[in-house]
């Protein structure tokens, strides 16, 4: 059986909402979240549950980078978008897909919004960010 090292793992994004994604900078943790709505209905019939669209949101924590590359999404990139409420494109995937990782592919991609953003700082650690990219619209599991 194999693992995936979490250290290999990255959350890739496009902030101006394409397809030309870059991983984001200095990851420490992530987490991929999926939710949906429920009802249910307790009648003299039975119980009755209908489910809504899925929604994805990833949560994120990562180390500020005083020289950033083009190939690095920053701080300032994603507090440009969220300031802007520009829709921007994300996904996390499986980082090997070959060999005996084959069976254990996932990949999560869709566009959405920054909806949490905060800059941490403290005399003893780097300064870091955390934040919340919420989705908006439909999900893409197939690479």
């Amino acid at each position: 059986m194999a693992q995936i090292q979490g250290s290999t793992q990255s959350v890739d994004i496009d902030v101006a909402g394409g397809t030309d994604f870059d991983s984001l900078i200095c990851l420490r943790t992530s987490s991929v979240n999926g939710t949906t709505d429920s009802t249910v209905e307790q009648t003299n019939c039975g119980t009755f549950t209908s489910i809504g669209k899925p929604t994805m949101s990833i949560d994120f924590d990562a180390i500020c980078e005083t020289a950033p590359s083009a190939s690095q999404v920053s701080y300032s990139a994603l507090l440009t978008a969220f300031n802007n409420g520009t829709e921007i494109n994300v996904r996390v995937q499986n980082p090997v897909v070959t060999g005996s990782s084959a069976g254990a592919a996932y990949y999560h991609q869709f566009k959405g919004y920054v909806t949490a953003l905060t800059l941490n700082q403290s005399t003893t650690e780097f300064v870091n960010f955390s934040g919340t990219i919420q989705s908006n619209g439909g999900i893409d599991i197939s690479a």
